[in-house]
């Protein structure tokens, strides 16, 4: 059974390098191909920080898939409607700082982490400091964000 196991995945490993040359992709093609994704998942990410700190609803309905989950720090679930409703037209944070990012891409499927600063502007001001993941799927329009959850930084 082992070695059934790994001659599967030769054969697949093989198939994959030939599927590489048969498209014309030397090795560093395919690895630009993966540097671009990374660009692309990074501009998705700013595009997404952007949007919810200046309430921006046309470029939230884009980026968000129609079966989103966006969950926060506090345990609250949002859909995407109810997303939109809270945030698109409105000014919820007066500023999102993003540090210590890394994206991770695996076929289409990529993964960000990073830390918000935010500065929330509710019936009164106030600051988190949350630790978020963000799972999102490339589809023919783009990258568009599946899941969102984040939790607290301890003090």
């Amino acid at each position: 059974m082992r070695e059934e196991k790994q001659a599967g995945r030769r054969s697949a490993l093989v198939g994959l390098g030939a599927g590489i040359v048969a498209a014309g992709l030397s090795p560093q093609a395919f690895a630009a191909s993966h540097r671009d994704d990374t660009a692309s998942l990074e501009a998705a990410t700013e595009a997404l920080r952007s949007a919810l700190v200046n309430g921006d609803g046309d470029v939230l309905k884009k980026i968000l898939n129609e079966k989103m989950t966006y969950s926060h720090s506090d345990g609250r679930v949002w859909t995407k409607p109810v997303l939109l409703e809270n945030i698109a037209g409105k000014k919820r944070y007066l500023s999102i700082a993003t540090s210590e990012q890394t994206v991770y891409i695996s076929g289409p499927t990529g993964i960000v982490r990073h830390t918000y600063d935010v500065v929330n502007n509710d019936a009164k001001t106030s600051t988190s400091h949350i630790k978020v993941l963000l799972c999102w799927t490339m589809t023919k329009s783009g990258w568009q964000l599946m899941a969102r959850g984040s939790t607290t930084v301890p003090a």
